[in-house]
């Protein structure tokens, strides 16, 4: 006799998987070194608490950008694999995740509500690095989930 498989708890399965083998994968120390040098040093002004709230809007884009970009890995690895130029990437990945990008950050700055933190100035700062983030991270979940469907261990 057949086995109901309830569809929900199936997709709700796969998708925690998902997330915990990007939580395994993410490269924290990666995201640390590009904060340290890149927006360090345009945010020294910011007191500790709008910092924190800062640094934890953009690991929070980031992961979740790269869990999208594992996801979208089957894809990518048909229409976008690593190997194309930086260029091509960038508009495959806007064309691709460009809407559901733009709505991550403002699900994500919503939550930490940043813009009653921050001034205009350092918000429209932090919007323009956010999307950079969104992207960069992306097509990094977008390669590595290439990178373990080619190893037989990822069925996205």
């Amino acid at each position: 006799m057949g086995k109901v498989v309830w569809l929900e708890a199936w997709r709700l399965n796969r998708v925690e998987k998902l997330r915990q083998d990007a939580l395994f994968s993410f490269p924290w120390n990666k995201l640390s070194q590009i904060i340290d040098h890149i927006l360090d040093p345009s945010l020294q002004i910011l007191s500790s608490r709008q910092r924190f709230v800062v640094d934890e809007a953009i690991y929070r884009i980031a992961f979740e950008a790269y869990v999208y970009g594992m996801e979208a890995s089957r894809k990518g690895e048909a229409e976008c694999p690593p190997e194309r130029p930086e260029a091509e990437r960038k508009q495959w990945c806007e064309r691709v995740f460009g809407f559901e990008g733009s709505r991550l950050i403002g699900r994500i700055v919503e939550d930490l509500h940043l813009f009653r933190q921050l001034d205009e100035w350092t918000i429209q700062s932090m919007m323009y690095f956010f999307e950079e983030v969104t992207s960069k991270w992306f097509l990094e979940g977008v390669d590595y989930g290439i990178r373990l469907r080619k190893q037989g261990l990822h069925k996205t």
